[in-house]
């Protein structure tokens, strides 16, 4: 299952990914600087991005406590805060579905906790943020219109669907937690009953109103952080005079734009969405593109610097984790 996580493929997608960060660098030079739209002075729309970093990193820090507590008393606070940013730093680099895989391995290295429970804890974060974001999103549909709106809306209920799966299973599981016993009793091999019996524990965590309170609330202040990244960069940017509502479905648009993207960070989805949904709202195409690449800059910027300085002291380091994935998938192939 695990075969694509190879070295060589790792290797081979970052070969591809630099060869496409020079091809959008020499875009940005020929094409987007010369044509950069006058109302954006690029002086202050570099200060526009670099006012946002705070709450860019409330926002990391506040899924990395997230992260720590979901996966329990072995992952500190720090601990959470640099698998949750190496994390995001590895997704700018390597495909998101292959990135994924990042968290549990950086949640084994710091902590030893095992992939399954990693995987769970993983599992059980996407189920929170599916929530908030069907949430938004139909938000978001209150102000569309057209063919937009219809988009948005089909997308809020995919979401809103593999909300309420995950959260009726959790819910089962909490429950009936004899339900994986029987289950792991009838697994074949011991590693398997081994698995299973670090997934209950995970979702067992839930079990405890403080932990799913705590979690839940994290959840909505890292999404609240995320979206006024948006508000404050267009308010201090003072182009376009966007509502907060316009705000709110710009910042939609480019969320599923991530998520929709096997491109690494979402390169060209993310970029794509804000621009269409800017012009959607009035702005000139060569504004709204400007705009989305000073957004992209608001997001890679603050990650790079916070993964870099748990990457410099040691807490992680992208070749032990490159290692301990190769190792994992070796044990797997083995069955162990």
């Amino acid at each position: 299952m695990f075969r694509w996580y190879s070295n060589l493929a790792i290797k081979k997608y970052m070969v591809l990914n630099v060869i496409t960060f020079a091809l959008v660098v020499a875009l940005i030079i020929f094409y987007v600087i010369p044509e950069w739209p006058e109302e954006i002075v690029i002086s202050h729309g570099l200060f526009s991005v670099l006012v946002t970093f705070p709450l860019a990193w409330i926002g990391i820090v506040v899924a990395g406590w997230r992260v720590s507590i979901l996966s329990g008393s072995g992952v500190t606070l720090r601990n959470g805060v640099a698998v949750q940013s190496v994390a995001q730093l590895v997704t700018l680099l390597i495909p998101s579905r292959l990135s994924e895989v990042a968290k549990p391995v950086g949640l084994n290295l710091v902590s030893a906790l095992p992939f399954s429970r990693g995987f769970t804890v993983l599992a059980i974060e996407r189920i929170f943020d599916a929530v908030f974001l069907a949430g938004l999103a139909f938000a978001a549909v209150a102000i569309l219109t057209g063919q937009q709106r219809e988009t948005v809306q089909s997308s809020g209920l995919v979401l809103a669907g593999i909300a309420v799966t995950g959260l009726l299973v959790i819910g089962v599981v909490l429950a009936r937690p004899a339900i994986l016993e029987r289950l792991s009793d009838r697994m074949p091999a011991e590693w398997l009953r081994v698995q299973l019996e670090h997934v209950a524990g995970a979702v067992s965590r839930l079990a405890s109103l403080r932990t799913t309170s705590v979690a839940i609330g994290l959840s909505a202040i890292s999404w609240l952080a995320a979206y006024l990244i948006f508000v404050v960069f267009f308010f201090v940017l003072g182009t376009g005079g966007l509502t907060l509502g316009q705000v709110l479905v710009v910042f939609v648009a480019s969320t599923l734009g991530l998520i929709i993207s096997v491109a690494p960070g979402g390169l060209g989805t993310f970029e794509g969405a804000i621009a269409l949904s800017l012009a959607a709202f009035g702005l000139p195409m060569a504004t709204a593109i400007a705009m989305a690449l000073l957004l992209r800059l608001c997001l890679v910027i603050p990650v790079i610097a916070i993964a870099s300085w748990f990457l410099i002291s040691g807490d992680l380091s992208l070749s032990r984790i490159l290692a301990r994935l190769r190792d994992w998938r070796g044990r797997n192939d083995r069955g162990e």
